[in-house]
């Protein structure tokens, strides 16, 4: 599929519009000042908003707990430490999905069923449950059926995390149904082109990711069955090359807007992915050399000492782009991921045998140079190589190359699981609720020196002031989200 570019001031224009208690009666007579958008223009704002937002700030603050980046400078040094993280931080993330994509999504909904639109309607369900589920991941207990309710709740209720999981997963099983009856059609559709088809099946890969957070483990199994089946499936935010507008949010901010505020200087996933480190995952059958050139940077230091995320470019530096550079799309929802969750379900549910089966498929597609690359074909630039041979369930036993410390078979399996999701979601915040769900079961190193570990990001201060039905006591940085405790 062709790479779409777009600007951010016309996302802004649909955003503006969240205000308008009507959008779509007694327009203004004025042509230039519109009080209405139209349908096709909704469903831009809508992906626009949600795209910038889930692969945004949000990730970055991540990335820096879970020791895949590291605060350099000014501010990015102290927010190293969890601990130290202030509710003001997550103003932007928590407006940009309630408000620029949550809130539209719903605009976009009653406009769609007004016109009997089913696939308009089907997709906007996914991208609201899509910032349901990212919001609740990480926060806990969110506001949910009374949002955007103004008048009737102008205190929304903080509804438990498990409810709105549940909430979630009836969005998308809602979606699902109007996309399969498919009339109208979706206009100005930047992620599939129109194809309900795909946007059917990355609701059940979101309903298989959301059933894993909950830790139902064969509705998420069976939902993946039904989801993304192939890598032109993959519901990616594309990006371009005009700064200000379309660029890589982490491009932008790692190059333009904070140069040298984040590196990955002595982080823990660059270590692991390195083929000259004592703390390197390949074997005899990983050969991870790529995929770490893909990511980071060592031969090539401009703001700090040690490794950086690859931020190269063709467009601007003139070298290969690297997985953050100016255009590079960044993964939402995929196919690595819905493999990625059959390999473990199948193996918590079926056994070791089954799980090392699932997971021999993802790690075909690893071969054949799946997310290893802007195209898929493998990074090879800098003389990088990679190889992912078939595993076999001697390679788990106590003493094979993935159990060298002497685990139960299945616990080496599900280690090695979910360090590789670990590096899969390099740059995503899926990463993070793995982490906490699991327990650290991929024994990931965080950084030394900071007492315990973020559990969920904090409810952020447009809350705290504006919200007088928010939790009290506040939860804390490190107090599970209720799904994990």
């Amino acid at each position: 599929m062709m790479k779409n570019k777009f600007l951010i001031p016309a996302l802004a224009a649909v955003i503006s519009l969240s205000s308008c208690t009507s959008y779509v009666d007694e327009l203004n007579d004025d042509p230039n000042q519109p009080t209405d958008a139209g349908i096709a223009n909704l469903v831009q704002g809508v992906q626009l908003s949600n795209q910038f937002w889930q692969s945004g700030e949000s990730n970055r603050t991540a990335m820096l707990w879970l020791n895949q980046a590291t605060g350099a400078d000014r501010q990015y040094i102290a927010l190293n430490d969890w601990n130290t993280a202030q509710s003001t931080i997550f103003d932007g993330i928590w407006n940009e999905a309630m408000v620029g994509t949550i809130s539209q999504a719903q605009v976009l909904k009653a406009k769609a069923e007004a016109l009997g639109n089913t696939s308009t309607l089907g997709m906007a369900q996914v991208i609201e449950a899509n910032a349901f589920g990212t919001l609740t991941s990480l926060f806990g207990d969110i506001p949910f059926s009374q949002v955007n309710k103004f008048e009737e709740f102008p205190n929304p209720v903080y509804e438990s995390q498990q409810d709105v999981y549940a909430g979630v997963q009836i969005l998308l099983s809602d979606a699902i149904l109007n996309l399969t009856d498919a009339s109208g059609g979706i206009a100005n559709d930047l992620v599939f082109g129109g194809d309900e088809s795909k946007w059917i099946a990355a609701a059940y890969t979101l309903k298989a990711r959301y059933y894993l957070h909950v830790k139902n483990y064969a509705k998420a199994l069976e939902s993946a069955q039904m989801g993304i089946s192939s890598a032109d499936g993959d519901y990616k935010a594309y990006y371009g090359t005009s700064y200000g507008a379309d660029f890589n949010p982490f491009y932008s901010f790692l190059v333009y807007d904070r140069p040298g505020y984040m590196s990955a200087a002595e982080a823990y996933a660059p270590q692991i992915l390195d083929p000259t480190t004592v703390l390197y995952r390949g074997n005899a059958k990983t050969d991870e050399a790529s995929r770490f050139n893909f990511n980071y940077l060592d031969f090539y230091e401009i703001y700090n000492s040690g490794y950086e995320l690859n931020y190269l470019s063709v467009y601007d530096w003139g070298e290969p782009d690297g997985k953050f550079g100016t255009e590079t799309d960044m993964p939402l929802v995929t196919y690595g991921e819905n493999l990625l969750i059959i390999a473990e379900a199948e193996a918590r549910l079926n056994g070791l045998e089954a799980g090392i089966s699932a997971y021999n498929n993802y790690r075909a597609e690893l071969d054949a140079g799946y997310s290893i690359g802007v195209n898929n074909d493998g990074f090879a630039e800098f003389g990088a190589t990679f190889n992912y041979d078939d595993y076999e369930a001697a390679d788990f036993a106590s003493g094979g190359i993935e159990n060298a410390d002497g685990k139960a078979p299945l616990t080496a399996f599900l280690r090695e699981i979910y360090e590789e999701r670990y590096v899969y979601f390099n740059g995503h915040f899926e990463s993070f609720t793995d982490f906490n769900r699991t327990n650290n079961i991929a024994e990931i190193q965080l950084k030394p020196g900071f007492a315990g570990n973020a559990e969920r990001f904090v409810y952020p201060q447009v809350e705290v002031s504006g919200n007088s039905s928010i939790p009290s006591p506040l939860p804390g940085i490190q107090d599970p989200t209720p799904v994990h405790q």
